[in-house]
């Protein structure tokens, strides 16, 4: 009969074979394989950059290119046309407004009567000898009307304080109608619409 020394030391060496042989099994086994990497999810810009090397997007992107290129050359060009086309309406209505200026001064300084008063001011609605035939008959006032919007700061300023003299002259024009045109000019009268015209002659409009 097994003593207890015995059976312990048995037990013992029973544990220790199975203790073997599970590490000599764990070692044996196949390894499991890896489980395969996520594939990453391509993001927005890698997406847009893809397709703008592709053919699709070589071809849309050369079509954006060459259709917002021309479109700005032409938006351009409209854009100088317009400047162009406002400094020469500009320079023209400086000179006429000038001209017929300058000839209601002449007139006025020979003035005796009021029909001489009344032709002096006949330039506030038409010009006798036109610079440019297209605005022969426009008013002064319709002249300083059409270049205020093209002006800015106190080109424009000046412009509109022109403006309410020319008023001012067309009033007198219309006083003087109701006169007879023998009656000699009031000396007062003559040098009020002198006054006037030499106000409108020292706003120059053109910066």
């Amino acid at each position: 009969m097994l003593t207890d020394a015995e059976l312990q030391r048995i037990a013992a060496e029973e544990h220790y074979r199975h203790s073997i042989r599970k590490t000599f099994e764990a070692q044996a086994a196949p390894a499991e394989p890896a489980a395969p990497p996520v594939p990453e999810k391509p993001g927005f810009g890698k997406k847009l950059f893809e397709f703008l090397n592709s053919s699709v997007g070589m071809w849309l992107l050369s079509s954006v290119v060459l259709t917002g290129g021309a479109a700005v050359l032409q938006q351009i060009q409209h854009d100088h046309e317009i400047a162009l086309k406002n400094r020469e309406d500009l320079t023209s209505h400086k000179f006429e407004i000038q001209h017929r200026l300058d000839s209601m001064t002449f007139l006025l300084k020979r003035a005796k009567t009021v029909v001489d008063a009344k032709n002096a001011l006949n330039g506030v609605f038409k010009s006798a000898i036109p610079l440019t035939p297209e605005l022969q008959n426009r008013s002064l006032a319709s002249l300083y009307l059409t270049i205020q919007p093209l002006l800015a700061g106190t080109a424009k300023d000046k412009t509109a304080e022109a403006f309410e003299l020319v008023k001012q002259l067309e009033e007198a024009e219309l006083l003087l109608q109701s006169q007879p045109d023998d009656k000699p000019l009031d000396s007062g009268e003559l040098a009020k619409l002198t006054k006037v015209i030499a106000a409108i002659q020292k706003l120059h409009f053109i910066p």
